[in-house]
């Protein structure tokens, strides 16, 4: 079962507020909030209508196996299924929220010594309409499935969820927080499936060491039932819900009476060994040769008091998807997603996000794992003064543990430790020795978050840390100590309607004044803009304290309508970029939301919602950041077609980022909006496509980006998907540089760029434990300057008036030549054009060839090309990149799961 999350992609975000557009755009949203919502009565309901479910809770008997355990076949003939209670009579959650099921299921469920068997009989009154597709393990594969959801803590927010498909493809997701679901928890379980003529049947077999539970004699655990029937997207549940109550978990029924159900000594063990070949391996030498033999581990122990104890040695990336290109002309860093396997189980019990846009490219979060094993931060591949790569940081080691107290308490704590790297410096006679560029560090996070009222209310704690040596912190500016955390709460009320919720936060980062004054001249906190009153800049600082704060109120269930009201407050001083992610600090922003969605089939429509948002942003100094509101939609159609659409306005605002540095700049009006429509996804051949513009009349700036795609299912073991994706903007003030001189000279260029690109996945599935992956994604970029200007009054009411016109000169290899520091004599300058082209490939072979045990064959490579010209050719670009030299790789990993 898959919660109806709201596509990522639908929500574009500025920086303050989810993503929509203007002066023009101003009267479209208002517009469009009117239309939109006076269309909430004139569209008809279906006349089926919503059939609400019975409120009180389901309940099942656990019944004790008294003889053999069922075998695991599929195959529900034995003796000890026909003493067990039958689960039945489900009911949908879509596209008929409450209605009963288009087709009978019923669920049987038995418990033994050491593990939970469950039985579920899918019957289908056309079995050969019954859509059962081969995939890997946890992919969404479009197919008919049935699964059992157990929350054997019984605290009403997580639960651990086992899911099959006819053909024997497994999902399992780890359900937190009521609604939300991680679907990277890679237990081991068995199961066996099996078609006939009445339909089809799961026989499940999930171990006690894989599930989490208290040690009372007599327990209760919530229980839930369900299933997909593909050919009607359609989801039941055996105890229902409705779409409205944006509830899941909390509205488990019970499985009661179990007895004597104890936890086994939970010691899982996962060796594996690696070996590695790489060509290309040293800058500048495609024929250079890298063999690599490694190895490492991971242990899971199961502690006294239901916690968990998880250790790893050596963790490595286990990918099948490289890190996506692109090109960062911002002066802020690039997020991109953890993939290692280690650092994504259990994630959502470090997850504390603070940022308020809820699309991924806004995402802020006080811990961001990927700070770990990070590429080391005083090497750049470029640097010629460098003879020897270093990608990655050692991770010597990292632990977790994790856990929940018979009061209600769930407790995350992880530790790592990374090595001090090192690279070969060369001097000016051409011998080298070994400098420094990534200190040794440790990083520890911790998160523990109290139950109350069932789970609809919870206090917290988080905190995070990261100590790295002295000596190797001095010598890159890095802090030496850096500290974050605080409080949290949520709570309902209103019979559940309402939700408030907040966190109170504070930072401290410690070192030698160099690094406290580059923390300070950061794009974070540009404490040396020299307009901010309210900033000082200090070179002998040698700590930095910050704090922030939130606070949330919204209607989020109970009819139709939703909405609310937030604010959020950052210091100037609030740093945690240590151990998270965080792009800005000196902020006050405050936004209002309202909402109609309605889940139930409505005329022409499946499902739809329609949501706006408006916002108001200004720094500690008063400062009008930015104010700015949105218009969106998304709607899914009878025919399962379905797609969203936005528009947002951002009015004037004085932005403390644009001069990195410098004086506030006021920043023009700007209009954006984005659109997707997607097709029918049960077909063989479906497709999407995405689009985004942006236009600031002001400045005659323009950006538009589009990304069609379609996925091919020739048969039930093979899908192909891909397309290509365009982006082309010009942009009138892109930051080139500042000129130091008796005043500073900010210097921006009108800058035309276009981006093409096309990320192509293709999976074969020989069985579900067999599959081959492969993952291309070639990228090219061009970005030429067509006009040259410095900053002259940077708050000027006219946008013409902002500039001043530059006189430069271009020689014929590109370069510059311009007088910046106001001497009277032309200084030259590098050419600001680029070319960057980037290929990134791999195949996969992936062989689950014993539960929990897998073997990979990995196969990679890796082109880049960068040039200073930017003359966008992409038929040339492309040839240009297949012909640049390669880095291949080719790894062999064996991986081992043991228990006692």
């Amino acid at each position: 079962m898959t919660r109806q999350h709201r596509n990522p992609q639908h929500r574009q975000g500025s920086r303050f507020g989810p993503r929509i557009p203007l002066s023009m755009a101003l009267l479209a949203a208002v517009l469009a909030s009117a239309m939109g919502f006076a269309l909430l009565w004139a569209i008809p309901a279906r006349t089926a209508a919503q059939v609400v479910p019975d409120s009180s809770p389901r309940s099942l008997p656990a019944t004790r196996i008294s003889g053999p355990d069922p075998k695991i076949d599929g195959i529900l003939d034995d003796a000890a299924w026909a003493e067990a209670p039958v689960a039945g009579d489900f009911r949908q959650y879509r596209p008929d929220p409450g209605a009963p099921a288009s087709q009978r299921t019923e669920a049987r469920i038995l418990y033994g010594t050491d593990a939970l068997f469950v039985a579920i009989r899918a019957f289908d009154s056309a079995p050969d309409s019954i859509v059962a597709r081969v995939a890997r393990r946890d992919e969404d594969d479009r197919s008919d499935r049935v699964g059992v959801l157990i929350d054997s803590y019984l605290d009403r927010r997580s639960a651990f969820q086992f899911t099959v498909s006819p053909r024997g493809v497994r999902t399992d997701i780890r359900r937190f927080d009521d609604v939300e679901e991680d679907s990277r928890w890679d237990p081991v379980w068995d199961v066996a499936t099996r078609v006939d003529e009445a339909g089809w049947t799961a026989e499940f077999r999930i171990p006690y060491s894989q599930l989490r539970f208290g040690g009372a004699p007599l327990q209760t655990w919530g229980i839930q039932f369900h299933r997909d029937l593909a050919r009607r997207d359609e989801l039941s549940l055996w105890s229902p819900t409705l779409p409205e109550h944006e509830a899941m978990v909390s509205r488990f029924g019970e499985l009661r009476q179990l007895r004597n159900v104890r936890a086994p000594t939970r010691l899982e063990v996962l060796p594996y060994a690696m070996s590695r070949v790489r060509e290309g391996a040293a800058p500048g030498d495609p024929q250079a040769r890298e063999s690599q033999a490694s190895g490492g581990a991971d242990l899971k122990y199961g502690l006294a008091g239901n916690f968990t104890l998880d250790l790893t040695v050596n963790p490595d990336f286990g990918q099948v998807e490289a890190d996506p290109a692109r090109v960062n002309l911002t002066a802020f860093e690039t997020l991109y997603p953890e993939r290692r396997p280690f650092f994504q189980e259990a994630a959502h019990l470090f997850d504390f996000r603070i940022s308020l846009a809820d699309g991924e490219d806004d995402l802020e979060t006080l811990f961001y794992s990927r700070r770990i094993g990070r590429q080391p931060q005083g090497y750049a591949e470029s640097d010629p003064r460098f003879s020897s790569p270093a990608q990655q940081t050692t991770i010597l080691g990292a632990a977790k543990l994790s856990g929940r107290t018979a009061g209600g308490w769930s407790v995350g704590v992880l530790g790592a430790r990374t090595a001090e790297e090192h690279a070969d410096a060369l001097a000016d006679a051409g011998t080298s020795s070994p400098l420094t560029v990534e200190p040794r560090t440790d990083y520890a996070v911790v998160r523990a978050l109290r139950d109350l009222r069932d789970g609809r209310s919870a206090v917290g704690l988080v905190a995070t840390g990261v100590a790295r040596d002295r000596g190797g912190a001095d010598l890159l500016a890095l802090p030496r100590r850096a500290l974050a955390g605080g409080v949290d709460f949520r709570h309902r009320f209103g019979g559940d309607r309402y939700q408030v919720w907040g966190w109170v936060l504070a930072s401290q980062v410690r070192g030698a004044a160099g690094a406290l004054a580059r923390v300070q001249r950061s794009p974070v906190h540009l404490f040396q803009r020299p307009d901010a009153d309210h900033l000082t800049f200090d070179p002998e600082r040698t700590q930095l304290a910050g704090t922030a704060t939130m606070l949330r109120l919204h209607r989020i269930s109970g009819g139709p309508w939703r909405g609310g009201l937030g604010i959020q407050t950052r210091s100037p001083g609030f740093e945690i970029g240590d151990a998270g992610f965080q792009r800005l600090s000196d902020i006050r922003i405050g936004y209002g939301e309202l909402g109609y969605e309605r889940s139930e089939p409505q005329g022409p429509f499946r499902s739809w919602e329609l949501y706006t948002t408006h916002w108001s942003a200004h720094s500690a100094g008063h400062e009008p950041v930015e104010v700015g509101g949105n218009v969106r939609g998304e709607f899914l159609l009878n025919s399962l077609w379905g797609g969203w659409l936005g528009v947002e306005y951002n009015l004037e605002g004085i932005s403390p980022w644009m001069l990195r540095g410098g004086p506030g700049f006021r920043r023009e009006r700007e209009a954006t909006g984005w659109a997707g429509i997607f097709t029918d996804s049960r077909r063989e051949l479906t497709g999407r496509v995405e689009g985004f513009w942006s236009v600031r009349p002001e400045s005659d700036s323009w950006r538009w980006q589009a990304a069609p795609s379609l996925t091919w299912r020739p048969s039930p073991w093979a899908s192909v998907r891909g397309g290509p994706f365009m982006m082309a903007q010009l942009e009138d003030r892109q930051w080139i540089g500042e000129a130091d001189g008796p005043d500073p000279t900010y210097v921006f260029g009108r800058l035309r760029q276009r981006t093409l690109g096309a990320t192509l996945r293709a999976d074969l599935a020989f069985s579900p434990t067999l599959t081959l992956q492969f993952f291309a994604q070639p990228f090219v970029s061009a970005g030429r300057f067509e006009d040259f200007r410095r900053v002259a009054d940077p708050q000027a009411r006219r946008y013409s008036d902002r500039f001043a016109p530059l006189g430069v000169v271009r020689a014929e290899d590109g370069s510059l030549r311009v007088d910046l520091d106001g001497d009277g004599t032309a200084e030259g300058h590098p050419n600001p054009d680029f070319g960057f082209r980037r290929l990134r490939a791999n195949a996969v072979l992936r062989w689950e060839y014993r539960p929990g045990s897998t073997l990979y064959l990995v196969w990679s490579q890796g082109r880049d090309e960068a040039v200073a010209e930017g003359s966008f050719r992409p038929v040339h670009d492309l040839r240009s990149l297949l012909g640049a030299p390669s880095r291949d790789a080719l790894m062999l990993k064996l991986s081992y799961w043991w228990t006692p």
